[in-house]
């Protein structure tokens, strides 16, 4: 299979991004049971131009959101996204930690992939503190407003995204 390296800039640092020339095979996953009526602001079919106004009705608004705000950045730290995983990823998030603790990291990528990445470091995910979903991957990116949305419609707010 073909691939070729695109550097991608997110948040204000450049990172590898590998794309395949053989098309994929998607999963369509479940999604979470829930009753519109049980949200404050309810958005059906939510594009890119919604992920900030859901997190601003969120944040700002205090109001109960769908879809919802998952995880953002906060006042402990920067939030670090990886979407996909590497062994240049465990350099990255070993790097990260070490330069502070309140750094909040969170990774996206399947449990195979998780386990090969770290094959050389596996307790790399626990040592680092970091948080790991992978029962969905990505279905919208507003890089400008630094937010994704899950297929399974859980909305990440990040400082850093980097996309492997």
């Amino acid at each position: 299979m073909a691939q070729r390296a695109t550097p991608l800039l997110f948040g204000g640092a450049v990172h590898q991004s590998t794309q395949s020339s053989s098309s994929s095979t998607a999963v369509r996953l479940d999604h979470y049971e829930h009753d519109p009526a049980d949200f404050d602001y309810y958005v059906r079919n939510p594009t890119v131009e919604d992920l900030p106004v859901l997190l601003h009705k969120f944040d700002v608004e205090n109001l109960e959101v769908w879809p919802w705000i998952w995880t953002h950045p906060n006042s402990n730290g920067p939030h670090y996204v990886f979407h996909g995983v590497t062994a240049e990823t465990i350099i990255q998030i070993r790097q990260i930690r070490a330069a502070s603790v309140q750094n909040n990291i969170l990774i996206i990528a399947d449990s195979a992939s998780l386990e090969k990445a770290a094959v050389a470091d596996p307790n790399v995910y626990s040592e680092c503190h970091c948080g790991l979903v992978t029962d969905s991957t990505l279905q919208l990116l507003n890089a400008k407003a630094k937010i994704l949305m899950l297929q399974d419609e859980r909305v990440i707010a990040f400082d850093y995204l980097v996309i492997s």
